[in-house]
Formats: structure tokens, sequence, C-alpha cells
């Protein structure tokens, strides 16, 4: 699958980006391209955690997308999306799932305004863990946020 995005991602750019879910918040980076997108995402539990357990069950994700530029510049994508959560040596949670985001892309100004929806169905814990952070985290179904392509 990752050989079809090769020709898009050769010409695609860096970007930052930040967002806000229903249960956290989320800093990304990745390569956005014309018909593809990758990027690598951290979360932390700000919305029904105390600031002292925000470091307890932080999240990394990843997500590949094929874009749409049809109805420019809104940009429509879709793709797979995996996660994982983890507590120390206590264990981890690892959820897979799809993703789907519309865009209004900023035209000349490398700015994306993003709301995307996600649902991980394939969820498994390994060892016992002593929040359910993550696991909120990973079921958590939409975000809203903002990217910055350079």
């Amino acid at each position: 699958m990752s050989i079809l995005f090769v020709p898009s991602l050769l010409s695609a750019g860096p970007f930052l980006g930040v967002s806000q879910g229903l249960e956290s918040t989320t800093l990304e980076v990745g390569i956005l391209g014309r018909r593809a997108e990758q990027h690598l995402s951290f979360s932390l539990p700000t919305i029904n955690a105390a600031p002292e357990d925000y470091f307890k069950a932080p999240v990394l994700g990843v997500t590949v997308s094929v874009r749409t530029l049809r109805f420019k510049p809104l940009v429509l994508s879709a793709g797979i999306k995996s996660q994982i959560s983890w507590e120390s040596t206590d264990g981890y949670v690892l959820g897979l799932g799809g993703a789907i985001a519309l865009s209004y892309e900023f035209i000349g100004r490398g700015g994306v305004l993003f709301l995307e929806g996600s649902y991980l169905p394939w969820i498994t814990t390994q060892g016992s863990l002593s929040t359910n952070l993550g696991e909120k985290q990973l079921r958590q179904w939409i975000r809203l946020g903002y990217r910055q392509a350079f």
C-alpha cells in the first residue's frame, strides 16, 4: 500500500499541527501531498485527567490517508489509523481502524483547518493498566485542529 503513496509523497511538504478531541490534546508532524498524507501524532489526556496524570497514559498514533482535491479549497481524506497508549511497564492499549477528515486549506498560506472522525474497532489491551485514560483516548471519535504546511 505504501508503494501507491510514493509518487504523491515525493513532491509533498512537511507540516506541524495541533488538535483538540473529546479526551485529549494532540501535537502532530507529517507529510502533506496532493493525493496522500501521512502523520505521526502524540496525545495527552487533557480533558478528563488531572495535570499530574497527563503523562500516565500518552498516546502515539500514525495515520496514512488518501486525499481528493475535487472540492477545492475543501479536501476530503480517508485512510488507516493506528494508535498505542502505554503506562511505563504496566501494559499498553493498541488500536487499529480508520479515519476520515474534511479539511479547509488556506490557499497560498499553508494553513489547514480540519475536522477528523475516526473509528478504531480493533482495540486490544496487554498487561494490567492502572487507569483507562489510554483506552478513552483511542475511543475518541472526533477532533478539530489546525496544521501549518511548510
